[in-house]
């Protein structure tokens, strides 16, 4: 179960390129995004809320693909302005942060009693002992913080491995704030650009596939999630960017895959696909579908795991689903990307383990001062962790969450609920596999939705009518302007930073069912170079550029 040497040399490698390409530079917050953003506001106000834009930016996101399991995506009308000295110390909290997260997960397939920390099950625990086959123990990665954005300070809330998302979202955002004359004018000012999310996972995906021993030239990759969860528009970006770079690229249901003797095979989820009635053998996954998902098919399924995980053991029916995923990995005759090890970063449990004194035992001092700046106070919620009557009666300073959720799903407050709410809540989850965390206080600032939508997404009102509605509906100013707590995205693939995702809400838990929002990541005068990673997306097609753009 020890970590390859591959792998060790590609950490040290990816670090020791960081440090090269930061010597000389600020990393430090020295960004001046608020100035910025207070900038953006001014231009706004100018135009009166700039009405014919918000109409604009919502038409285009309605007629987008920007949806999540089938509803158009809520997004602020204000974006988020990034200058190189931020995107330079997120640069550095990325490199520091996966350093960490992989010393952890190499400690956990290491070390028995460590493992044991994490309370898994023994069926997880065998599934992240599935060899790694790739150079990279969590090739990708989005960790979400709360940042403040006056002086650069920030605590951890999760990192996603299993399921990262929302490029599609980041993109459409962008694209639908391009057609306003806030961003417009703005541009006149400031070299703006959107981000590219997509071509470089595909980029980093096919480099650590050919890196591994068992990559073939033509490899055929399926994005491989479960229906019922999936973000179905953004995996058929993904396919379409795979094809761009030649490589036959399916859209796979989980329920559709089938191990039979020496492969794993998948159909594609479109119709029109060719691989849509005949399954193809599948070579690489890109994998969706998060583990806990999979380990709950396999538990209800019966399905005899043992057997599966042994290479060795001949199968007499060939299995489908989550088995035959597992199968093909155990037997090396699929590459997935991350492996099962991902879920050790993944689970709420590497809060609980940050700080435990046989995870500092292996940090470096830099690492364990970085621990204590960023990680909440995290542990499990168990009455041998924490006192439970402290954590009834000072509600608002905790926060619960199960330990293996995603999505905020389960995700409570105590600032959010009545005292005698939060009281039985403790009590009914003290039951379940949950922690409880620290809370810790969002940045906020300004925004506003482009234009309120009725139930069924339509516009409430057109752009002539809306400088005189928009107080009627948003109350708090003529321009329907309100404090929005903040969230931040970072995206790291294969270890590097490549780009931001934000997220604002007026609720504690920022999510879209509590009026959560989507807010565009722009850079502002971006200028490549070695030391930055991520990849500039033009925002504008020449006659409509700003003329300070196209200069």
């Amino acid at each position: 179960m020890q970590p390859s040497e591959q792998q060790r040399d590609t950490r040290e490698k990816r670090q020791g390129e960081h440090r090269q390409t930061q010597q000389g530079e600020q990393t430090a917050w020295s960004s001046q995004l608020t100035a910025l953003q207070n900038a953006y506001l001014e231009q706004f106000e100018q135009l009166a809320g700039d009405p014919e834009g918000r109409l604009a930016a919502q038409e285009y996101l309605c007629a987008s693909d920007a949806r999540y399991h089938g509803e158009v995506i809520g997004m602020g009308f204000l974006p988020k302005l990034y200058d190189r000295a931020a995107l330079s110390a997120f640069d550095t909290l990325v490199t520091r942060t996966y350093a960490i997260l992989e010393k952890m997960t190499e400690r956990f397939i290491e070390d028995a009693e460590y493992r044991a920390l994490f309370r898994f099950s023994p069926l997880l625990e065998k599934l992240i002992a599935l060899p790694n086959k790739t150079a990279c123990t969590i090739p990708i990665c989005r960790i979400d913080l709360f940042l403040n954005e006056d002086d650069g300070s920030f605590k951890f809330c999760e990192f996603n491995t299993d399921g990262t998302s929302a490029m599609n979202e980041d993109a459409e955002v962008a694209n639908a704030l391009a057609v306003s004359a806030t961003l417009k004018r703005f541009g006149t000012h400031h070299r703006l650009c959107a981000q590219e999310l997509f071509d470089p996972w595909v980029e980093t995906f096919l480099d650590l596939y050919y890196q591994s021993a068992d990559s073939v030239p033509e490899p055929v990759v399926a994005i491989v999630d479960y229906a019922k969860s999936a973000v179905l528009p953004e995996q058929l970006e993904f396919r379409r960017r795979f094809e761009r770079y030649g490589i036959n690229c399916l859209v796979v249901d989980v329920a559709s895959l089938e191990y039979l003797p020496g492969a794993l095979y998948g159909r594609d989820v479109s119709e029109q696909h060719p691989a849509h009635n005949m399954p193809l053998r599948i070579d690489a996954v890109y994998r969706r579908a998060v583990t806990s998902e999979l380990v709950q098919e396999l538990e209800n399924t019966g399905a005899d795991v043992d057997s599966l995980l042994d290479p060795g053991q001949r199968i007499e029916i060939c299995p489908r689903g989550a088995a035959a995923l597992v199968a093909g990995v155990a037997r090396g005759k699929v590459c997935m990307m991350g492996g099962f090890q991902t879920q050790v970063a993944h689970s709420k449990a590497s809060f609980c383990l940050l700080h435990h004194p046989r995870t500092l035992e292996f940090l470096s001092e830099d690492e364990r001062h970085f621990v204590r700046e960023h990680v909440p106070f995290t542990t499990w919620l168990d009455e041998s962790c924490i006192d439970i009557s402290l954590v009834k009666s000072e509600r608002e300073k905790w926060i619960i969450k199960p330990a293996d959720g995603y999505a905020s799903k389960g995700v409570q407050a105590g600032k959010s609920l009545s005292a005698a709410a939060w009281s039985a809540l403790i009590d009914e989850k003290l039951e379940e596999e949950y922690i409880v965390q620290e809370y810790v206080p969002q940045f906020q600032t300004l925004n506003t939705l482009p234009v309120p939508l009725d139930d069924e997404g339509t516009p409430l009102f057109s752009s002539v009518e809306m400088a005189q509605r928009s107080a009627e509906y948003e109350p708090d100013s003529a321009y329907g302007l309100r404090p929005y707590n903040v969230l931040t995205g970072l995206f790291g693939y294969g270890g590097r930073f490549i780009g931001v995702y934000v997220r604002s809400g007026p609720d504690a838990i920022i999510v879209g069912a509590r009026g959560g929002i989507t807010l565009a990541s722009l850079l502002v005068d971006f200028e490549p170079s070695a030391a930055q990673t991520v990849c500039p997306r033009p925002l504008w097609k020449d006659p409509d550029v700003p003329a300070f753009f196209r200069q």
